[in-house]
């Protein structure tokens, strides 16, 4: 049964997950709120992440939420011998910092009984070839049991742990070899979709008894490879 007066906002509104969650979740009859660091428009503001500033977040005109999806991101691009302090700076203010912040400063938008879900990665288990990708996207494992437990009973927070997602950045910037790695490192044999992980947002939602936790949608590739 579709939501009625359900307010949810996703940080990463305009990015190839972030248009899934929000084309999901108003099809189930939600409100969509948002931030984008490239655009702003009707209801999505313009938040960068790498450069946060928390008055733009308290500026921010929107009405207590159901739900905060934080799917904004940076794909890994360097290895040990190619990284430099820049490049590590960036990846913690996209992945944590910003993430850190906004719920921080959104923490008295969130009603009770409402949840907070982040997007981590199979890297965080296996590694990966950018080593401060995979620091950062263990950093969200422990910020989401960490404020699982500080903010119940009032809001529950979850992750999804996705591997190599079908048409994102990280897919895009890889060689077809490497694409073909993950693909053969899972027992399904194919890479998930955007809307896959949609729906898994979807379900971590709508279950109100799960929180702290860590939802692998990859395949079973802990078992293939």
């Amino acid at each position: 049964m579709p939501a009625k007066n359900k307010n949810i906002f996703i940080a990463g509104i305009t990015g190839t997950l972030g248009t899934a969650v929000k084309n999901l979740f108003e099809k189930n009859g939600y409100n969509c709120y948002g931030s984008s660091s490239k655009e702003s428009g009707k209801n999505i503001f313009k938040i960068d992440f790498e450069n946060i500033d928390v008055k733009e977040i308290g500026n921010m005109k929107i009405p207590e939420l159901d739900a905060l999806v934080i799917t904004s991101g940076y794909e890994p691009q360097m290895n040990l011998t190619e990284s430099t302090e820049e490049h590590f700076d960036k990846m913690i203010n996209i992945h944590l910092k910003g993430p850190f912040l906004l719920i921080k400063y959104l923490r008295k938008k969130l009603k009770n009984n409402s949840c907070i879900i982040l997007v981590s990665s199979i890297a965080a288990y296996k590694g990966s070839y950018d080593p401060s990708y995979a620091t950062v996207k263990g950093g969200l494992i422990s910020l989401t049991r960490s404020l699982a437990r500080e903010l119940a009973p009032d809001i529950r927070v979850n992750a999804i742990a996705p591997g190599l997602i079908d048409g994102s950045p990280v897919h895009k910037r890889m060689t077809d070899d490497f694409r073909k790695k993950h693909m053969d490192a899972s027992l399904t044999k194919k890479l998930i979709t955007p809307t896959e992980c949609a729906d898994a947002i979807l379900f971590l939602v709508s279950e109100k008894n799960i929180t702290g936790q860590i939802l692998h949608i990859n395949g079973g590739q802990f078992f293939g490879g």
